[in-house]
């Protein structure tokens, strides 16, 4: 009878530590390996539908400790047409995604409805890449 018993508890015990493993490694992976996100606007039409999923990777831009502003390892730095997300600063609890159109040292100018980059006349929302 003990003996049942005692195999009884050990498969609770199993069950449970696997159970906390995965959940403490799942979120390591959310905060510092990739995250989902759900676009919720149309703001990036016609290139991410409303509804659409994006699996953002977190290492590109290098690792950020959560809760502060510090980012360790920089892979890479933004580059003109990436899709980022980030935090909105005026409400914090809400991520915005968003293409990048300029990059350090870049003039960006709208005038008349027309993205002017560095000078010259892109087409809007994509490809910024190509000068008309």
């Amino acid at each position: 009878m003990k003996n049942a018993e005692t195999k009884k508890k050990s498969i609770f015990w199993e069950y449970a530590e696997s159970i906390v493993i995965a959940l403490a490694l799942a979120l390591v992976i959310r905060t510092f390996v990739v995250q989902a996100f759900k676009i919720p606007s149309g703001s990036m039409e016609p290139t991410l539908q409303i509804g659409d999923h994006l699996l953002v990777n977190k290492f590109i831009y290098g690792i950020k400790i959560p809760f502060t502003s510090i980012h360790l390892f920089p892979w890479e730095n933004p580059q003109r047409g990436d899709v980022i997300v980030f935090i909105y600063p005026p409400d914090p609890d809400k991520d915005f995604i968003k293409r990048v159109i300029g990059v350090e040292g870049d003039t960006v100018k709208i005038v008349n409805k027309k993205l002017y980059i560095n000078g010259g006349r892109f087409l809007t929302p994509m490809p910024f890449t190509e000068k008309i």
